[in-house]
């Protein structure tokens, strides 16, 4: 990314003028904060229009207005960085997720799947931490503390529809109280 520099003189002037191109990647920069800053003022503006209709209209309805100013809240200049910040940290647990994962389990449980060819959903909180599910991993003990001690057999899953990454390697969830179908 090099940058095209130009210096001239002005008529009458000494001093010289400095004139630059700021280069494409410099110029797309400028352009998403351009983007950031008018959705987010047209964020701040959809806010105080819903605020504005949920206090002076007289419709039995206004109250719902509190709804989509809500939703338009989220985008305002204060807020926008948090949301942000939430929703790519949200969108990181289910993208790129590895092809396939580990379920850990004890030798009964492994003859229970075999003679059903499901995986039953983990009780919460008894047995699910993080909520009801089937969890998975990439890596089993002695490295991955998080799985039980006494599950020892590994099923080697393609990784179901739905799966969320809750600690990369560690811990896979598909949470739900349905299983998970194994192919046999």
């Amino acid at each position: 990314m090099t940058e095209q520099t130009l210096t001239c003189l002005r008529d009458g002037c000494s001093k010289p003028v400095e004139i630059s191109d700021p280069g494409p990647m410099r110029r797309f920069i400028l352009q998403l904060q351009q983007l950031y800053r008018s959705s987010t003022l047209a964020g701040d503006n959809a806010a105080q229009y819903w605020a504005d209709i949920a206090v002076n209209s007289r419709s039995p309805w206004a109250p719902l207005a509190h709804v989509p100013g809500a939703v338009a809240v989220l985008w305002t200049p204060e807020i926008a960085p948090t949301t942000a910040l939430t929703l790519a940290t949200a969108g990181y647990g289910f993208a790129a997720l590895p092809k396939n994962l580990i379920h850990f389990t004890t030798a009964a449980g492994a003859a229970g799947i075999a003679r059903t060819g499901v995986i039953r959903a983990s009780a919460f909180p008894r047995h699910g931490i993080y909520g009801p599910g089937v969890y998975m991993a990439r890596i089993g003990r002695p490295l991955n503390l998080i799985v039980a001690a006494q599950a020892r057999v590994p099923i080697m899953l393609a990784t179901p529809a739905g799966t969320a990454r809750i600690l990369p390697y560690l811990v896979y969830v598909r949470w739900g109280l349905n299983g998970v179908k194994v192919p046999r």
